[in-house]
């Protein structure tokens, strides 16, 4: 169970800068929006989400080698609860002693960070490149 202290301290995180962990290099432009959201609905749809997901859970599981995930999960229980929100549900990832949080929501093809101080972004930018990933600042734009 999440103590006050843990909620409060994601609470105030929710506020602050974050960077998006994605499939897709950029932000899709509102022009091509039908067609993301085409691709969208097939992703999730098809084993592919599977497979996103699985990376997720690797990424999660890499930067516990260097820093502390609130509630100390095992590498099975970072992955399993992973696989399991691949459709419903939520996953808050609390790196307390760097502050930062990483959010992913059931259904979705990206992962939140907040708040991320340089080294944990940059040890993140190599980790989301060796899954396939692509980290980006949320105020990136075409």
């Amino acid at each position: 169970m999440t103590s006050h202290t843990t909620e409060d301290q994601i609470e105030s995180l929710l506020e602050k800068p974050f960077w998006v962990i994605d499939f897709l290099p950029e932000q899709v432009s509102a022009e091509r929006s039908k067609q993301y959201f085409a691709v969208d609905e097939y992703f999730c749809k098809s084993q592919y989400i599977n497979l996103l997901y699985q990376k997720f859970a690797y990424l999660i599981i890499k930067l516990s080698c260097y820093f502390d995930i609130d509630g100390n999960p095992s590498p099975e229980d970072i992955f399993d609860h992973v696989k399991e929100s691949t459709t419903k549900g939520y996953m808050n990832f609390l790196f307390p002693n760097d502050n930062v949080l990483i959010t992913l929501n059931g259904g979705d093809l990206y992962m939140t960070v907040y708040n991320p101080n340089e080294r944990f972004l940059q040890l993140l930018q190599r980790i989301a490149t060796s899954e396939g990933l692509f980290l980006r600042n949320n105020l990136t734009t075409n």
